[in-house]
């Protein structure tokens, strides 16, 4: 093989490694002006947390106040969430999220043009790791 051809076929592959990569980071998000859905799948039991990183909204206010609406959920103790950035760092209060309520919670330290998801718990006292949750949610107050 010619030098050219292997400098070609280095260099797709650094083009479909780095398409890869990008795709896999990629997130998609709402303005904060209009709900998100996110679902989180098997949160596990006794307290345990289920994080989502890939479907978040973007503050548009400048109001320390952001929304819940849990439209779905299978635990029988019920479930909390909070907001979260990119990192998994905690930016809201953890809130009791009953079904079909709109919530609303405090937020610490998000700002305008930044984009949050969600981080959902069980109770303490939840013993079923299957449980699902599906959540609309803003960054923004929409009560």
């Amino acid at each position: 093989m010619s030098i050219q051809k292997k400098v070609m076929a280095l260099g797709l592959s650094f083009l479909v490694l780095g398409g890869t990569m990008t795709s896999a980071l990629a997130y998609v998000y709402e303005q904060g002006t209009r709900y998100q859905t996110v679902t989180h799948r098997n949160i596990p039991a006794w307290g345990g947390e289920h994080f989502d990183t890939t479907y978040g909204s973007k503050k548009t206010m400048t109001s320390q106040i952001g929304t819940f609406k849990k439209t779905h959920g299978d635990a029988a103790l019920g479930n909390y969430a909070e907001l979260v950035d990119i990192n998994k760092n905690y930016k809201s209060n953890l809130v009791g999220i009953p079904l079909d309520r709109m919530i609303l919670v405090n937020e610490h330290g998000c700002s305008k043009g930044t984009v949050y998801f969600t981080c959902v718990t069980s109770h303490n006292f939840e013993p079923s790791n299957t449980c699902d949750v599906t959540l609309k949610f803003s960054a923004d107050n929409l009560y």
